[in-house]
């Protein structure tokens, strides 16, 4: 019982430095993307107002569509990394980092870049069904796109950080790297000292100039630092197929699952879309509150799965339920405690997004099946960590498709084109998703033939 004890202890001890790092470095995150949203609502004109936001939600859910397969790939190289820490194999460990790079930046983003920059404009119109959408907005999604082909890199240094175990370090770079957000956020939207007044697109540049700060510190992070990552040239790169073959094995089905949920998203805000702009806005803030709630589980869910992949390394599958038994128990904590702050707050905080009645009308009637949403979506991701962590993404991918682009966007038409109903069943249809899809992958994981998986 006494090396029970001692060994849970470790594990929480090893689950907290990994996540804790991680979740107040993802909230951040967050936090500046509300910032930004909230300094859009300085915008007096209503009209311009509504296709600001709107602009800033259609921008996003490209961004997150063209990043999946990115994603994939992040993933699959911190598991196969975490396995290479397990055995120390630093040429191997090399090898990874050095394939990402080149796979997920050249390959892959650069590519996707260019295609969203040459159709900006029948993407923006296709999703949101107003010309001024594309009128206000185009600025700010054209930043946002030529900021991807630096956040690809960024994002592969903020897994691979977190894979071994310096997630610390990209708290600092990255909460370093946003103070120039929100100062180029206050001064480009508003227009403050020589700068001139931007609105929505000052928000765009700010975020890019962000993701350009943050490129160069991970670079200097992989020359000069003693970190793990730190590139070392004794090591010769040699191009390795196997190693290419790994990384698309376990990233393909995991990107297959984030291109479908991410399109079927796009497809989802086009729905909302058909209420009119003044939705979409509220859709907007309500999004930004209900991401801000579901990054811990996002957080936990990208901690959880190299320590995961570690123990399988090690063999020690025993170990690796136990890290997903306490990642739900945190994530439970913490989901109540952000919940409940919300809930007691959430007149003032609404009152920052903005001034018009209508659009805080629409947002409060979701309120409550937002919180509920948290705690099941925090939940699942935990349990979605844990079988990356071990490989199997392909059940993941299967269970979000049939989840996400089929019966979500199924039962959203419903709600919205046929059955006239408002944003409200849109959220209620989430919600009953995301039960749908944590039981699945609890079940999954808790079945434990996952043991015997091997790369």
């Amino acid at each position: 019982m006494a090396v029970l004890k001692r060994i849970n202890k470790t594990i929480v001890t090893n689950l907290l430095n990994t996540s804790i790092p991680t979740i107040i470095a993802f909230l951040l995150s967050d936090v500046f993307t509300i910032v930004d949203t909230i300094l859009i609502g300085a915008i007096k004109n209503e009209s311009i107002y509504a296709a600001s936001l709107s602009a800033i939600n259609i921008s996003a859910r490209v961004l997150l569509f063209i990043s999946a397969i990115s994603r994939g790939i992040n993933v699959s190289s911190s598991t196969i990394l975490s396995r290479y820490l397990a055995t120390n194999d630093k040429e191997k460990i090399q090898s990874t980092l050095i394939h990402t790079i080149i796979l997920n930046v050249f390959v892959i983003s650069l590519p996707l870049v260019i295609i969203c920059l040459i159709f900006a404009k029948p993407i923006i119109l296709f999703i949101g069904n107003d010309p001024m959408i594309y009128e206000v907005g185009k600025g700010y999604y054209i930043a946002i796109i030529i900021g991807f082909s630096f956040s690809s890199f960024n994002n592969i240094m903020a897994f691979l950080t977190r894979a071994v175990g310096e997630s610390k370090t990209t708290l600092k770079l990255e909460t370093f790297a946003n103070i120039f957000n929100i100062i180029g956020d206050i001064v480009l939207i508003n227009g403050l000292w020589i700068f001139p007044k931007l609105n929505v697109t000052g928000a765009g540049i700010a975020t890019l100039i962000y993701k350009i700060i943050l490129f160069f510190l991970y670079i200097k992070l992989l020359l000069k630092s003693n970190s793990k990552l730190k590139i070392d040239f004794k090591y010769k790169f040699k191009y390795d197929p196997q190693m290419i073959k790994n990384l698309l094995k376990i990233g393909l089905p995991g990107s297959t699952e984030l291109l479908s949920i991410r399109g079927a998203n796009i497809i989802f805000t086009k729905i909302i879309a058909y209420l009119g702009t003044t939705v979409l806005a509220a859709q907007q803030i309500c999004m930004t509150i209900f991401n801000f709630l579901v990054e811990i589980g996002n957080a936990l869910s990208v901690s959880v799965a190299p320590l995961v992949s570690k123990c399988i390394g090690e063999e020690k599958p025993k170990t690796a339920r136990l890290y997903i038994k306490y990642s739900c128990l945190l994530s439970l904590i913490i989901s109540t405690i952000v919940g409940l702050i919300l809930v007691i707050f959430f007149q003032p905080i609404l009152n920052l997004y903005t001034d018009s009645e209508n659009i805080k009308l629409i947002v409060n009637t979701v309120l409550l099946v937002m919180i509920l949403a948290q705690y099941v979506q925090n939940i699942r991701d935990v349990y979605a960590g844990g079988l990356r962590g071990i490989g199997d993404t392909k059940y993941i991918a299967k269970y979000t498709i049939l989840a996400d682009v089929i019966l979500k966007l199924i039962l959203a038409y419903m709600c919205i084109y046929i059955l006239n109903l408002n944003l409200l069943s849109v959220w209620i249809v989430t919600l009953l998703i995301e039960l749908f899809k944590a039981f699945a992958l609890s079940i999954k994981f808790n079945y434990r033939k996952w043991e015997n998986i091997k790369l």
